[in-house]
């Protein structure tokens, strides 16, 4: 007999360990910048100039300082997990669209300043989980969903610019997360956890054809 939980089991130590192996990726960036003194502010995104595209790639294993980092670090390990549990491999695809796309509207519309921070990785996610829920059919994807609007419903404050005047804070990295975000998810709503079937309802179906093929 076909044990289908080993499978579950296993995709849940992959989603999981993949979650904590990218989650690590910035702490080990932020541990090696402080013991070794290195300047790394330089090497964040600068929006509108040729120097500052590398930054599309650099800019989320950047932080400004521990509280920065401690502060991304649940949502990441959370919207991460959640992403390789649903998606598997297309995952990577995923992953690198919202990577990619969110730190190149960031260096498109972002102000004059040096930007760091997983921050607008962490809303690309949380959009894409969300409106990925909404659209599809699946009911561990919809409970997902909730969960991400109940833990992160606040972010849509970060997208008024006026309530991060005069601080350090990116709002035109969370604005340009929550576009990509939004927009994957559309794109990719064909991929990932089909919704279920009922045999009951398929086999009325195929009663009722059979009925009409008499007549």
């Amino acid at each position: 007999m076909y044990d289908n939980s080993t499978d579950e089991k296993k995709e849940l130590r992959l989603a999981a360990m993949y979650s904590v192996l990218l989650t690590a990726l910035p702490w080990m960036v932020h541990i090696v910048g402080s013991v070794f003194s290195l300047r790394l502010k330089p090497y964040g995104l600068q929006p509108l100039v040729p120097e500052g595209l590398p930054g599309i790639f650099t800019m989320p294993l950047l932080h400004a300082g521990w509280g920065h980092l401690l502060s991304n670090t649940p949502a990441m390990l959370l919207l991460v997990f959640g992403l390789f549990l649903f998606y598997r491999q297309g995952a990577w695809r995923i992953l690198c669209c919202l990577y990619v796309t969110g730190g190149f509207l960031t260096w498109l519309m972002g102000r004059d300043a040096v930007h760091m921070g997983a921050s607008g990785l962490v809303y690309a996610l949380a959009a894409f989980h969300f409106t990925s829920g909404v659209i599809k059919k699946v009911t561990r994807q919809r409970a997902f969903a909730l969960l991400v609007a109940f833990l992160y419903g606040g972010f849509v404050w970060a997208f008024f610019p006026t309530l991060y005047r005069g601080t350090s804070i990116s709002w035109e990295g969370h604005l340009s997360g929550l576009l990509a975000g939004i927009t994957f998810a559309f794109y990719f709503r064909d991929e990932g956890p089909e919704p279920p079937v009922y045999p009951l309802l398929e086999d009325e179906d195929e009663e009722e054809i059979y009925v009409d093929d008499k007549k």
